[in-house]
């Protein structure tokens, strides 16, 4: 099981209240092979602001508020952040409107270079993600 957790507030700042739902959508066996999970929805409290909640690694959804988001829950030793949970299964943005790329943190630049002017860069920018192609 993974640990999520997060500190949820409104937009001034309040600590929201409201549980959030998780669930699958079709059964599944669980991450650790031992068992089948079901489809059913699994109300998480919200305890002074801040959402704690044991989930089987893998897809799953989080309704809260009126909305569905599709997360994709990961193994960790450790507790994650809803957050990039449902940030990284938003849809990628229309053709033509910025924010393609998801930025997840760490990357500042994207440069497209040839593989010899890769090789040429005496000190690499370690926010920019290189992209090299053969000239």
């Amino acid at each position: 099981m993974t640990v999520v957790s997060e500190t949820l507030t409104d937009a001034a700042g309040n600590p929201e209240t409201k549980p959030l739902t998780f669930f699958i959508e079709q059964i599944r066996e669980s991450a650790s092979g031992t068992s089948t999970i079901s489809v059913k929805r699994v109300d998480a409290p919200v305890v002074g602001g801040v959402l704690t909640v044991n989930l089987d690694p893998g897809p799953a959804r989080v309704e809260w508020r009126g909305k569905t988001y599709a997360i994709i829950v990961p193994v960790s030793a450790t507790p994650v952040r809803l957050w990039p949970l449902i940030d990284a299964g938003l849809p990628a943005p229309g053709l033509g409107e910025p924010g393609f790329v998801r930025n997840a943190g760490g990357i500042a630049r994207i440069q497209r270079t040839t593989v010899a002017n890769y090789a040429a860069i005496p000190s690499k920018d370690p926010e920019t993600l290189y992209i090299t192609f053969e000239s």
